[in-house]
C-alpha cells in the first residue's frame, strides 16, 4: 500500500510517483486537469512521498507523517485556498512568502499546495514568482489548475507540468469492484462520479454523502410553491451549516494535534496563525463546496430528465431515479424550462464562488425553479 493507490489507472500520476520516487521532486509543480481528474490527490501524494519517514519518497500511508499529511494536518505542508473569488496577494505575502523562507519543522520537505492557482491576481503571481525563481532546496510547490491560461507565463515557465485526464467510467467501475463495492452500487457511484474517482468513492462508501445526494434529488419534487422554495433553501443552507460545524470539530483537534507536536519552541506563534487563517479559509471553501453539490446535483437532475426524454437513457446519471426521471419527461414541461433551471442552478454555483450572498443565492434560485419547472403533481407519487 502506498499513497497513490487513489490514483490507480492514471498515467499522470504514475509518472509522477516515478518521478518522486526517483529522488527527483523538482522545486514547482503544476498540475493541470478537469475537475475529478485526480489533482489534489496526486498534490497531497507528493507531499506524503517527499515527507514519509518509512519509505522516503514512495509514501507508505502508514506511518504518522502520511497519515496527518492525509488528513491534512502535517505542519510542513501547506494548504493555500481561494478565499472568495480569489486569492490575493496578501495572502502570498502573509501565508506563504515568510513560511518557505523557514526550513521544514519536522519533514524533509516544506511542501505548499496552492490550489486553484488560476484565481490568484497577478499580483498574488508576481509576489510568488520571486520565490519560485530562488527556492530553497528543501521547498516544493504545487500548484492546481483547472486553467492554465490565467496564470502567468513566468510562472508557467518555473514549473514542471502535470496533465491529468478524468477517469473512464468503466475504470471507475472496475476499481471500486475490486474494493469490495458492489457492481449496481459501483456503476451509480461512477456516474454520480462523472469521471472524478474520489468523489465515487465517497459515494460508494459514505453513508453521509448518500445521504445528502437524496436530499438534494428529493427536492425537485417538492418546488410547487414559493413556500416550498423557502423552505428547501433553508434546507440547504442547514446542511452545509452542519457539515461546517463538523468539520469544525476536526479542526479543533488539529489545533490540539500542532500544539502537541511543536510545543513551545521556533515558529510556534506563527504556525499555529498560519493555522487559523488556513482554517477560516478552509470552512469558507467548504461551505461553497456544499451548497455548490446541492445545486449541481439538482441541474443533474433536470439534465437526466431532458437526456431520458430526447431517447438517451443509457447516459442518464442518476440511474437510480429513472422512474421518476421517466415521469418528469412525459409531463407538460418544456424543454426549454429545463435547459434553463439547469443553467440557473449552474450559475448560482458561481455567483457562490464569486461570494454573492448565500441565502439570498440560493432563495433566488429556488424560487425560479418554481416558475420554471414546478413539480408535476404525479412525481408526489414516486417519493
Amino acid at each position: 500500500m502506498t499513497v497513490w493507490d487513489r490514483l490507480k489507472g492514471s498515467r499522470a500520476a504514475e509518472w509522477l510517483e516515478h518521478q518522486i520516487a526517483r529522488g527527483d521532486p523538482g522545486h514547482a509543480w503544476l498540475l493541470i486537469g478537469p475537475a475529478g481528474s485526480g489533482k489534489r490527490n496526486a498534490a497531497v501524494s507528493i507531499a506524503a512521498a517527499l515527507n514519509c519517514t518509512t519509505a522516503p519518497n514512495v509514501g507508505c500511508a502508514e506511518c504518522s507523517s502520511c497519515l496527518r499529511i492525509l488528513r491534512q494536518r502535517h505542519p510542513d505542508v501547506h494548504h493555500i485556498v481561494p478565499e472568495g473569488p480569489l486569492i490575493p496577494v496578501d495572502v502570498i505575502r502573509e501565508a506563504v512568502l515568510p513560511e518557505a523562507a523557514r526550513s521544514p519543522f519536522e519533514g524533509g520537505y516544506k511542501v505548499f499546495i496552492i490550489e486553484e492557482a488560476d484565481r490568484m491576481n497577478e499580483a498574488a503571481q508576481n509576489a510568488l514568482l520571486k520565490t519560485l525563481e530562488e527556492p530553497h532546496s528543501d521547498t516544493v510547490f504545487i500548484l492546481i489548475s483547472d486553467h492554465e491560461e490565467e496564470l502567468l507565463d513566468t510562472v508557467l515557465s518555473r514549473c514542471r507540468i502535470a496533465r491529468l485526464e478524468s477517469v473512464p467510467e468503466d475504470r471507475i467501475v472496475e476499481l471500486l469492484i475490486t474494493e469490495g463495492i458492489p457492481e449496481s452500487t459501483a456503476l451509480l457511484a461512477a456516474r454520480v462520479g462523472d469521471g472524478d474517482l474520489a468523489r465515487a468513492r465517497a459515494f460508494a462508501s459514505d453513508q453521509n454523502t448518500k445521504e445528502r445526494r437524496d436530499l438534494w434529488l428529493g427536492l425537485p419534487r417538492r418546488l410547487v410553491s414559493p413556500i416550498d422554495a423557502l423552505d428547501a433553501a433553508a434546507e440547504i443552507i442547514a446542511e452545509a451549516a452542519e457539515v461546517v460545524q463538523l468539520r469544525e470539530q476536526a479542526q479543533r483537534t488539529e489545533i490540539v494535534e500542532l500544539a502537541e507536536a511543536m510545543g513551545e519552541g521556533r515558529g510556534t506563534a506563527t504556525a499555529r496563525n498560519a493555522l487559523a487563517k488556513r482554517h477560516r479559509r478552509e470552512l469558507r471553501r467548504l461551505e461553497e463546496e456544499m451548497l455548490g453539490e446541492a445545486l449541481q446535483t439538482i441541474a443533474g437532475f433536470y439534465r437526466d430528465v431532458l437526456v431520458a426524454r430526447g431517447g438517451g437513457v443509457d447516459a442518464v446519471m442518476n440511474i437510480d431515479q429513472l422512474a421518476e426521471i421517466e415521469s418528469w419527461g412525459a409531463a407538460d414541461v418544456s424543454d426549454g424550462a429545463l435547459l434553463r433551471a439547469t443553467e440557473r442552478c449552474l450559475e448560482a454555483r458561481a455567483a457562490l464562488i464569486r461570494n454573492a450572498n448565500v441565502a439570498v443565492t440560493i432563495e433566488a434560485v429556488l424560487l425560479e425553479l418554481v416558475r420554471l419547472v414546478p413539480a408535476p403533481a404525479r412525481v408526489g407519487d414516486f417519493a
